[in-house]
């Protein structure tokens, strides 16, 4: 198979064809590829996001480089997010630029004024191969993450909590009473975290969403440790996420927030204790735990500072029009 094929999202040997490539290509050691089952079920399409994944073959018919384009369906609908990625032993041939074509030409064909897309390089590198390809390829820097990892196992600090709060978690479904609630905390994530130049809207959540993300965590073999609090009135005001993939060792933690108003009363570290605490048992055996902020959000990096993260690697989003 030589040239650019798109995957087809039923075509399981084909996915696993692209995942291999995809794992071989994923060298970098700060962080760890998706797991097979996660991007099998990840290029499914559903009401929110469609992916696509692309194959790029050699003339002898080996897979040099590969990449996708996702496009939201209910929300930056004008945006697509891609990625690339080339074997190490290819590098530096053109490959990459071609699969690059290839995913802005899907987004193009979608209808999208703009891809968005992430290169990550260690944190001693100034900018780093990922970076400079992206440059080079015409994009620009537009916001800086800082990701940092915590080995395990770590000592988890005293939980300290505001009277005025009381906090819960859970694993798998979010109970019902508050999945209206949630659905609105995962809603405003991009409204209220830092941004850079491309303006997001909020994502579209609503309880039928939190329903199809638990069904797709289950299917990617995925548990999910959940922590919400709640002020006096039994409202939600915040929650974390702690992401457990099956079959690997790593731990990410996902999204925190806690709302505007309820800021500076300790419990974004609360949200974060907790949630360690009661996935112990989940924890126990793993290696690290990733996550990941914006370089300007100093008040959860020392959060997480607290806890014990290290920085590990700056993560770059990139944005061009096309």
């Amino acid at each position: 198979m030589t040239g650019i094929t798109v995957v087809e999202p039923h075509d399981d040997a084909m996915i696993t064809r692209w995942h291999e490539a995809y794992e071989r290509a994923f060298d970098r050691p700060f962080d760890q590829p998706w797991t097979l089952a996660e991007k099998r079920e990840h290029v499914r399409d559903d009401a929110y996001e469609h992916l696509t994944l692309v194959l790029l073959g050699d003339d002898a018919g080996r897979t040099v480089a590969g990449g996708w384009t996702k496009l939201p369906q209910k929300d930056n609908t004008g945006l697509a997010y891609v990625e690339v990625f080339v074997d190490p032993g290819h590098r530096r041939q053109g490959w990459g630029r071609r699969v690059e074509s290839a995913v802005v030409d899907l987004a193009r064909a979608a209808g999208r004024a703009r891809v968005v897309g992430e290169a990550a390089w260690e944190v001693a590198t100034p900018t780093g191969d990922a970076g400079r390809f992206a440059e080079a390829c015409g994009y620009h820097l537009d916001l800086m993450y800082a990701q940092r990892e915590l080995l395990l196992p770590a000592a988890v600090p005293a939980l300290r909590l505001s009277p005025a709060y009381t906090l819960d978690s859970w694993r798998g479904s979010c109970p019902d009473a508050w999945v209206d609630q949630y659905a609105d905390l995962r809603r405003r994530m991009n409204s209220e975290a830092p941004a850079g130049e491309v303006e997001l809207e909020d994502e579209f959540w609503d309880a039928e969403r939190v329903r199809a993300d638990e069904r797709s965590v289950a299917a990617q073999n995925r548990q999910m440790q959940i922590t919400v609090a709640r002020d006096g009135g039994g409202r939600l005001v915040g929650h974390t996420q702690l992401a457990f993939p099956g079959g690997s060792d790593e731990v990410y933690q996902w999204d925190t927030l806690v709302l505007p108003d309820h800021r500076g009363h300790g419990l974004g570290l609360a949200l974060k204790v907790r949630t360690m605490q009661t996935s112990a048992d989940l924890l126990a055996g793993r290696r690290r735990i990733h996550t990941y902020n914006a370089a300007s959000n100093a008040p959860m990096i020392a959060v997480n500072e607290q806890l014990g993260y290290e920085q590990v690697a700056w993560v770059g989003e990139y944005a061009r029009d096309v």
